[in-house]
C-alpha cells in the first residue's frame, strides 16, 4: 500500500498550505541601490608611460546593465613630496588617462578621486615595485579524461633573480581569427549585387580580454621562479582556435597586501561571474571614502611596472580541432533578371546574400546563402588585419 495515502488528512492539508504560502524573498542587499565605487587600474611607474584607471560602479545581482560608468570625476595621482598628476576621462565612459609620466620611484604614491556627487576617495600611499620580465609563454595540449576531449593550456614562465617579487598577477588580451563559412567576391548593396573582391568578408579578427583573476606566488619556494602557471584553458573545438589566437600577456608585481586582496576577489568573483558584482563578503581594499567612511569602495591601488609578451597558437598545431558554426548555411538557387544579373529582385530573401552565379548560358542562376555564412563580421570583429598578426596562418 502507498504510505503517502495512509498519511492523516490534516498533514496533507498542512503540506499544501505551506507550499501555497511561500513567497519570494529578495534580500535588502539585492534590492538596495548598492552601486559602490569600483576602481580598476594601477600606477605605471615605467619611464614615459601612460597610466589609466577604469572607474565604474559595482552592480547588484538584480541589475540588468553590464556597466555603470563614473564620468565627470576629478582623478589625481599624488606623490609623498606633493607632486600631482591629473587624469582625464576623454571618452566620457569612466576611463581616466594621464599624459606620459616619468615618476620618481623613490616616492610613494596615492590616488585621489572626487566624484560628481561630492564624495572624495583616497587610497593609501603605496611604494612602487618593479615587475620582472616574462620569460616565455608556452602552451600544451593534453587529453582530458574527465571531459572526454582534448584541452589546451596557455602557460606563463618568469623569474626574479633578486627574489623580491614573489607575488604575481596576470591578464591578457586575446585576438583570434575566424572565417566566414563561404568565400565570395559578391555582396548586396541596396538593390544591386556588386563585386567586393574575393575573401573581402571572409577573414575577421576579434579581440577579447581575460575576465578571470590570475594570480601566482613563489612565497613557499626557495627561488622566485614561476614555472608553467596556467592562465587560460580552452576545450577542444573552441571557435576561437579555428584558425589561430594571439595572446598578449601582461605581468604585474604585487605587494603581499595586494595579493591578499586579489585572492579574495578571485574566490568571490569567479563564483559570481563579475569582478565588481555584489560580493558575498566584505572586501577591504586600500581605497577609502573620506567624506563618508561608511561608504565602501572596491579596488586596490598598486604602483608598478608591467611586463608583456605575445604568443601565437595556430590551428595547424591542433590536429582535428574545428568548431561547428551552430547555424545552417544551406544555399538556395534563384533565377536572376537575365538582362541585368546584378539586379537584386529577391524580396523574400533579405536574410540572404549572393554567393555565386551558376552556368555560362541563359538561364544563368544565382546561388544565395545566409548572410551570416558570407560575411565573417556577423560573428563579430573586424576585417582589418592586425599589424602583429603572423603571415603563416
Amino acid at each position: 500500500m502507498n504510505l503517502f495515502c495512509r498519511a492523516p488528512a490534516f498533514l496533507l492539508f498542512a503540506f499544501l498550505i505551506s507550499v501555497s504560502c511561500r513567497k519570494e524573498y529578495n534580500p535588502p542587499a539585492v534590492q538596495g541601490n548598492n552601486h559602490f565605487l569600483a576602481v580598476d587600474g594601477f600606477i605605471n611607474t615605467a619611464p614615459n608611460t601612460i597610466t589609466n584607471f577604469n572607474i565604474t560602479r559595482s552592480l547588484n545581482l538584480s541589475d540588468s546593465v553590464q556597466d555603470i560608468y563614473e564620468p565627470n570625476a576629478r582623478v589625481t595621482i599624488r606623490s609623498t613630496n606633493g607632486d600631482e598628476h591629473f587624469l582625464t576621462d576623454t571618452s566620457g565612459r569612466g576611463t581616466y588617462i594621464s599624459t606620459p609620466l616619468t615618476l620618481d620611484t623613490s616616492q610613494s604614491y596615492q590616488l585621489e578621486i572626487n566624484t560628481s556627487d561630492g564624495e572624495q576617495y583616497l587610497s593609501d600611499f603605496v611604494k612602487p615595485k618593479v615587475t620582472p620580465p616574462i620569460d616565455s609563454i608556452t602552451w600544451t595540449v593534453f587529453d582530458d579524461p574527465s571531459a572526454g576531449h582534448q584541452t589546451l593550456n596557455i602557460n606563463v614562465n618568469a623569474h626574479d633573480v633578486s627574489n623580491s617579487t614573489q607575488y604575481y598577477r596576470w591578464d591578457y588580451i586575446q585576438t583570434y581569427k575566424h572565417r566566414a563559412f563561404y568565400s565570395t567576391p559578391w555582396a548586396r548593396v541596396g538593390d544591386s549585387i556588386v563585386v567586393i573582391g574575393q575573401d573581402a568578408q571572409y577573414n575577421c579578427w576579434n579581440t577579447v580580454h581575460s575576465s578571470n583573476v590570475l594570480l601566482g606566488t613563489t612565497i613557499s619556494l626557495s627561488q622566485d621562479v614561476i614555472s608553467q602557471i596556467t592562465i587560460a584553458r580552452f576545450d577542444e573545438d573552441d571557435p576561437m582556435l579555428d584558425v589561430g589566437s594571439s595572446f598578449l600577456v601582461h605581468q604585474y608585481a604585487l605587494t603581499p597586501e595586494a595579493y591578499t586582496y586579489w585572492l579574495t576577489i578571485q574566490k568571490n568573483s569567479q563564483s559570481l561571474g563579475g569582478l565588481f558584482d555584489l560580493q558575498p563578503s566584505q572586501i577591504s581594499g586600500n581605497i577609502h571614502c573620506t567624506t563618508n567612511p561608511n561608504l565602501p569602495a572596491f579596488g586596490f591601488l598598486t604602483a608598478t611596472t608591467v611586463s608583456e609578451l605575445r604568443a601565437y597558437v595556430s590551428n595547424t598545431s591542433l590536429p582535428g580541432w574545428k568548431s561547428n558554426p551552430g547555424y545552417s548555411c544551406d544555399t538556395k538557387e534563384v533565377t536572376p533578371d537575365q538582362l541585368n544579373l546584378r539586379n537584386w529582385i529577391y524580396t523574400d530573401e533579405d536574410d540572404m546574400g549572393p554567393y555565386h552565379f551558376s552556368g555560362s548560358f541563359p538561364p544563368i542562376m544565382l546561388i544565395l546563402a545566409p548572410l551570416e555564412c558570407l560575411d565573417c563580421r556577423y560573428q563579430g570583429g573586424t576585417i582589418v588585419r592586425p599589424t602583429f598578426w603572423p603571415q603563416y596562418d
